[in-house]
């Protein structure tokens, strides 16, 4: 898992992704190290945080992350998250930090 690039699985308790659901997230097949669909990915999250109002995300370094997660996968699943970041109590969003970027993969289902 990385988190704001960084290889790390520890994620701020205080994340706003994870005290009110204040984010968004896609999930892409991974073949022989392409993301599957990527564009459609990149849109669908980047539409999701302009109605969260989320505005900070940098998307190339994101899509970097993504394809390098990817890379040396066979077949994998990637999951991408996006969270308003840490800070702020109940729906104001006063004293965040910057949104947090989390990329993750997970074996192929076998089903």
């Amino acid at each position: 898992m990385w988190i704001n690039g960084l290889k790390q699985s520890m994620l701020a308790a205080s994340d706003r992704g994870l005290q009110f659901g204040d984010g968004c997230f896609t999930t892409a097949a991974v073949r022989q190290g392409k993301i599957v669909l990527l564009e459609s990915h990149i849109q669908r999250l980047k539409e999701g945080c302009e109605r969260l109002w989320i505005d900070d995300v940098d998307w190339l370094q994101l899509e970097t992350e993504m394809r390098q997660a990817a890379q040396q996968q066979t077949q994998a699943v990637l999951k991408v998250i996006i969270s308003a970041g840490s800070g702020g109590r109940g729906y104001s969003r006063r004293g965040c930090g910057e949104s947090t970027r989390i990329v993750s993969l997970a074996p192929w289902p076998q089903h």
